[in-house]
């Protein structure tokens, strides 16, 4: 039986790499709960097929996912969505410091604190209801 592949699009004509169009959707639809884990991501081969893009493309984006925590590779099985992690609170620290990053960078943007705000929100909302309305 053929696994559903993901809603997953591949712009060819954006500046993003299509490995990293891949990784970020699916990192998407992980954080928005529409990929449960012990959820099975397709094969590789099944979704470079579905989406007309090289096998290593898709294996490049499974990978990335995999160092960013949120699936695992099984060699011969595939890979596997994980479940968010109760990580150690320096790990959670880092991230903070990372967000905090990319909260003065937008400043420096020239990014209103209003608009951080507003931005921050709509993203959490994504997270929360899975769309980005």
């Amino acid at each position: 039986m053929k696994e559903r592949t993901p809603e997953i699009v591949v712009d060819r004509s954006a500046e993003e790499p299509a490995y990293a169009q891949i990784a970020g959707q699916l990192r998407d639809l992980i954080a928005a709960g529409k990929l449960a884990a012990g959820s099975s991501l397709p094969p590789v081969r099944s979704l470079a097929s579905d989406l007309g893009v090289n096998l290593n493309t898709v294996a490049r984006a499974y990978w990335r996912l995999e160092e960013e925590g949120f699936v695992q590779i099984r060699d011969r099985s595939g890979a596997e969505v994980v479940a968010p992690s109760q990580g150690p609170p320096v790990e959670r620290e880092k991230l903070q410091q990372a967000l905090r990053r990319v909260l003065a960078q937008m400043r420096q943007a020239g990014i209103s604190f209003e608009e951080l705000r507003r931005l921050t929100n709509r993203e959490i909302d994504f997270l929360v209801k899975g769309s980005r309305g």
